[in-house]
């Protein structure tokens, strides 16, 4: 499935650490792998719901932590079997790239966002959540994201430490839901896409706006004053 596992049980440790310890429910995590993160998890009291597509560590997984009663694994595609299930204040994870931008763009849209969610990503895509503006990895993702979570870079994985080995570097993020979330963030997140749909293009000619600016010029607190602006004048 394209991923890569990682292979540092001390690192499974520091960043099963990064999330909240919480005796009232399990942490969902995402694509277990070979158990690493799982495993660190348990060891620290935690109770785990794990999601994983693979057939073969399906069943690996199952006869792993056979023994655990605080292992509950469910079988499918994250995408997918996330939503069917009780949503979870902390969420967790070694994402493989295919699934990190909608998976995460997910999550924020739900009602309401996980507490705290910590992911390993290749660090491109780390560097595209937590971007400001005027950048070129800054985009919608960005944007959506940062209105919803406090993006915090927690530390960068080499390729070394991983099985098997990627051409490049990871970074394991720790989003924090902010104390106050915007409400509509389907529509928000629309309006948002379509100002980045040409980024060359000023949004005057994008959005029902009077604004002679680029997409990539505003932060996310002024997009939100943007986007709420244009609900007021509808």
């Amino acid at each position: 499935m394209g991923q890569n596992f990682l292979a540092e049980p001390a690192l499974a440790t520091v960043i099963a650490h990064s999330l909240p310890k919480s005796t009232t429910e399990p942490v969902q995590e995402i694509g277990p792998g070979l158990g690493a993160l799982t495993r660190a998890l348990l060891t620290i009291g935690h109770s785990v719901e794990a999601f994983e597509i693979d057939h073969g560590l399906i069943a690996w997984l199952r006869e792993e932590f056979q023994q655990e009663p605080r292992f509950q694994l469910i079988e499918g595609d994250a995408l997918n079997t996330l939503p069917q299930h009780t949503p979870r204040s902390h969420v967790c994870g070694n994402l493989p790239y295919s699934i990190s931008t909608p998976l995460l763009v997910q999550l924020a849209l739900r009602t309401p966002p996980p507490a705290v969610i910590v992911v390993t990503l290749q660090k491109e895509v780390a560097d595209r959540y937590s971007a400001l503006p005027r950048t070129s990895e800054y985009g919608a993702v960005s944007v959506l994201l940062q209105s919803v979570f406090d993006i915090e870079k927690i530390r960068q994985l080499p390729p070394e430490v991983f099985y098997p080995r990627p051409q490049v570097d990871s970074a394991v993020l720790r989003f924090t839901r902010r104390d106050s979330v915007p409400t509509d963030l389907e529509s928000f997140h629309a309006f948002v896409k379509k100002g980045f749909s040409q980024r060359r293009k000023k949004l005057k000619g994008l959005l029902p706006v009077n604004l002679d600016l680029r997409a990539e010029e505003l932060d996310p607190t002024q997009w939100r004053k943007l986007y709420e602006s244009t609900r007021r004048n509808v």
